[in-house]
C-alpha cells in the first residue's frame, strides 16, 4: 500500500532533518502540526518553532493548535484521513482518538535505544552516564510515554569527546534516514513491531536548573560527563568570583593534586585553567562567562587575571 497522506508533527531543530528529507520524497507530508508561537529571549518576542519556519519554506501547510486533542483538531485530522502520523519531538501527548485515526497509527522517533532513557532528555543522560553507544528508536505511540512497540532501531557509537550539541545533530540526521527506511518498509511489508522489555526501562527526566550545577567534589570523570551532557547549551554551571560561568569543555589530566576540590591549581599558557576535583585534576578548555560568548579558558584567564589559589565554587 502506498502512503499518500502523511501528517508530520514536530517542533524543535531535531525534527527538521526528517521534515526536509521527507519533503524531497514521495512521502512529503500533506500538513505539518507544530506548537504555537511562544515568547522567547529577554525581550519575550513571539517566536515561531523551527519546524514552522522550515515547513513554510517547503510549502507545507502548518497548523499550530493550542490543544492537539481538541474536537476541532480531531475533526480536521478526520478530514485529512491520514495513512500515518509521524511525530518527531512534537512536545505534546496524543490521546487515543488521534492514535487510532491513521491506518498505520502514529509513530515517533526517540533518540535512545529504548527501553533505555525513556523521557524528555535521552541524549543528555546517555552522556551523563558515560554510555559508549546510543541510537534512535522508531516506535508506535501508545498511551504510556515511550513504551510502545518498536518498529526500527539504529545504533551508533558515541565519540570520546562528543558533546550534547554534536550528538543531538548527528542523531537528528540519522533519524531522518531511519524514518525514511520505516516508511519504505511499511509500503512493502506493512507495520511490523516488537514489544519493548519494560523490565529494562530507564528514565531521563527534564533537565532542571539545578541539574546543570557542577559539584567539584565529584570525581573528574563524573564532572566531565556532566559537562559533555550539557554542552554547548544549556551549559554546566559553576560559580567564580560570585558570578555564574558555564564550563563548556574539559579534559581529565593524569595527575592528582591534593587541594580542595574547585581550587585553581595553575593556568597553563595557551591551554587553560587546571582545577582540583575529588580525584584527577581537570583542565578547563572552553568556558562561557555570564553574558559573553564561548571562549578558551586561557583567554578568559587573561581577561580576568586569574591566579593560582583562586577557586571555582559549585554552581548556584
Amino acid at each position: 500500500m502506498k502512503l499518500k497522506r502523511i501528517v508530520f508533527m514536530g517542533t524543535p531543530q531535531f525534527a527538521i532533518p526528517t521534515l526536509e528529507l521527507l519533503a524531497k520524497t514521495r512521502f512529503c507530508p500533506v500538513i505539518c502540526i507544530t506548537q504555537p508561537d511562544k515568547p522567547k529571549g529577554r525581550k519575550q518576542r513571539l517566536t515561531s518553532p523551527e519546524v514552522k519556519t522550515k515547513a513554510l519554506k517547503l510549502n507545507i501547510p502548518v497548523i499550530q493548535p493550542e490543544d492537539v486533542n481538541s474536537t476541532e483538531m480531531i475533526s480536521k485530522l478526520k478530514e485529512i484521513n491520514p495513512d500515518i502520523i509521524i511525530t518527531v519531538a512534537y512536545g505534546g501527548y496524543l490521546k487515543k482518538e488521534i492514535r487510532k485515526l491513521p491506518k498505520f497509527g502514529c509513530i515517533n522517533i526517540h533518540p535512545s535505544l529504548l527501553p533505555k532513557h525513556r523521557g524528555p532528555a535521552p541524549i543528555n543522560y546517555a552522556l551523563f552516564n558515560g554510555d559508549k553507544t546510543t541510537g534512535n528508536t522508531v516506535f508506535k505511540i501508545t498511551a504510556k510515554m515511550d513504551s510502545g512497540p518498536i518498529v526500527h532501531q539504529s545504533e551508533i557509537n558515541i565519540e570520546d569527546n562528543e558533546n550534547y550539541t554534536e550528538l543531538y545533530e548527528r542523531l537528528s540526521k540519522i533519524g531522518a534516514e531511519d524514518i525514511l527506511k520505516v516508511l519504505e518498509t511499511i509500503e512493502k511489508e506493512g507495520l511490523n513491531t516488537i514489544s519493548q522489555d519494560h523490565s529494562k526501562a530507564t528514565f531521563s527526566h527534564k533537565i532542571m536548573k539545578e541539574d546543570t550545577y557542577i559539584d567539584w567534589s565529584k570525581p573528574a570523570k563524573e564532572i566531565r560527563n556532566k559537562v559533555r551532557g550539557l554542552s554547548e547549551t544549556p551549559g554546566a554551571v559553576a560559580s567564580f568570583r560570585n558570578l555564574s560561568i558555564k564550563i563548556i569543555e574539559v579534559e581529565i589530566l593524569n595527575k592528582k593534586t591534593n587541594l580542595i576540590p574547585g581550587d585553581i591549581i595553575e593556568v597553563i599558557k595557551n591551554k587553560g585553567i587546571v582545577v582540583a576535583t575529588a580525584d584527577n585534576d581537570i583542565l578547563l578548555r572552553r568556558v562561557q562567562p555570564s553574558g559573553k560568548k564561548i571562549m578558551t579558558s586561557h583567554a578568559f584567564s587573561l581577561g580576568a587575571r586569574i591566579e593560582s589559589g583562586e577557586k571555582f565554587n559549585n554552581g548556584f
